[in-house]
């Protein structure tokens, strides 16, 4: 079993090109069986491929017993006489500083943990245990988020020609006869059977159940399902690269520029992934980019306005200037702008990349409409708004979302007098490069909400209310990213 494993793994080295003559290779080990199984296989297999090994274990911090994990990686990597960098993340804390969940700040610390450990000692690969069951419980996830077809094709064998995973064609069967066939006691890691995660969950309730009641191969499945789907992944990526340097007029570090005519001439299979790509080439991942972001941006660039601006993740800003297609990262200084709204219905504002919901209802006899709090959510007595602003014969309330000008002024629920928009968003520690920004519905020359802070005190709901207008304010990229 021994000999026919480690054989196996170095086909598979060999085959994805892996190692090369010479290089350093980080292996990280956190003392379960697949990182073992990883170290062990790599180990018998060093002089063969002419690499060095070097073992690295970052102790999260997260389990009781997680400093007895790190004193078990040290005590194999004493046992095959293998340098070994083991360093603490208090991984909670983390969560905090990064506003991520535990996975999320667990998987970024590693890999920070990872590229200062390369740089350390000059390594060009990092090997990670990743087996076949991980690829079939990955397409499950990002199938259950809603992924396309990069999240569907699973695992890769390399990542970013840095890092590697040679146990990638192993199931988590087959590596645990390896270490008992070596006599290896792998740690267990009670974690790995708390069903608060996904992951987990996945693993001991769905594919369970999907084995027992549908499928007895579902994983024999979702591995043949990926291999297909990355392999015509990889065939876009690399069509999709070619039509992005056809429709490419401007690249630098600061700005990539297509022609508009150009990429509207491609199937939209092509143009997502042209997008996509432009957005790796700026940020050098996209890993926050999600599909209503690709959708705002080929609306934008379908659109009848020729001049439009879109807010991306991680400072990154897409603009349609006639026709150029713009990517760039310079600040977003958004000039005036002005959309009328619906009174029942959707509004899209392009330079917000925000939508508006307008609906109208009616009170109950002896009831009151829950009340939202005026940041994202706005409720008004509708009766007051037509007394105040819509004409004798028509229904139509003159609404409009504008940013601020000279002079605005407003009545903030529950005051009695007015204040300067200025003053109100100085008072809320706006920073002064974002107020002009911030989106005010407005009727007439009456203010009626200051989005994301407050509504107007003179048209609330009061106990006679009989009808009432409700909106509701929805950035893209909050609810996207």
């Amino acid at each position: 079993m021994t000999t026919d494993f480690v054989r196996q793994m170095h086909r598979f080295i060999v085959q994805h090109k892996m190692i090369e003559d010479g290089e350093v290779v980080l292996v990280a080990v956190s003392g379960g069986a697949d990182s073992l199984a990883l170290l062990y296989g790599l180990h018998a297999l060093r002089t063969q491929l002419n690499c060095k090994l070097h073992i690295v274990h970052l102790n999260h911090c997260l389990r009781p017993d997680a400093d007895a994990d790190a004193e078990f990686v040290q005590h194999h990597a004493a046992r095959l006489e293998m340098p070994c960098t083991i360093q603490r993340a208090e991984v909670q804390r983390l969560v905090e500083e990064w506003k991520l969940s535990v996975e999320a700040a667990g998987r970024k610390a590693r890999y920070q943990f990872y590229e200062s450990v390369c740089t350390e000692v000059s390594a060009t690969k990092v090997a990670l245990g990743h087996h076949q069951d991980d690829i079939a419980e990955t397409v499950l996830i990002n199938l259950l988020r809603g992924s396309g077809t990069d999240g569907l094709k699973g695992i890769s064998p390399v990542r970013d020609t840095k890092f590697i995973r040679p146990l990638i064609g192993f199931t988590r069967q087959k590596i645990e006869a390896f270490l008992t066939s070596m006599g290896i006691v792998p740690r267990q890691d009670a974690t790995n059977t708390d069903t608060r995660y996904l992951r987990n969950r996945i693993r001991h309730e769905l594919i369970p159940r999907l084995e027992n009641h549908y499928n007895p191969n579902i994983k024999t499945a979702l591995i043949r399902t990926a291999d297909v789907l990355g392999t015509e992944s990889e065939y876009l990526d690399t069509t999709a690269r070619t039509a992005f340097e056809t429709c490419q007029i401007q690249d630098s570090q600061e700005i990539i520029a297509l022609d508009r005519e150009k990429f509207c001439q491609y199937h939209i299979a092509l143009q997502r992934r042209i997008l996509r790509q432009s957005v790796s080439k700026m940020l050098g991942a996209v890993s926050d980019l999600y599909f209503a972001h690709c959708a705002a941006m080929l609306n934008l660039i379908e659109g009848d306005a020729p001049n439009a601006v879109l807010l991306l993740p991680n400072g990154l800003r897409f603009r349609r200037a006639y026709q150029r297609l713009i990517f760039d990262r310079k600040p977003i200084e958004i000039d005036s702008f002005s959309y009328p709204i619906t009174t029942v219905g959707k509004t899209f504002m392009a330079v917000l990349n925000a939508e508006i919901t307008a609906e109208l209802g009616d009170v109950k006899s002896g009831g009151t409409p829950t009340l939202p709090d005026g940041k994202f959510e706005a409720i008004f007595d509708y009766q007051k708004l037509r007394k105040a602003f819509a004409e004798p014969s028509s229904e139509v309330i003159p609404l409009t979302m504008r940013n601020r000008r000279k002079g605005d002024r407003f009545q903030p629920y529950g005051m009695q007098g007015t204040k300067k928009i200025k003053d109100f968003l100085i008072d809320a520690k706006v920073p002064q490069q974002a107020r002009d920004n911030i989106p005010l519905l407005v009727c007439g020359d009456v203010i009626l909400w200051i989005v994301g802070h407050t509504t107007c005190e003179s048209f609330k709901i009061e106990p006679h209310t009989q009808h009432y207008l409700y909106l509701s304010y929805a950035s893209s990229d909050e609810t996207d990213s």
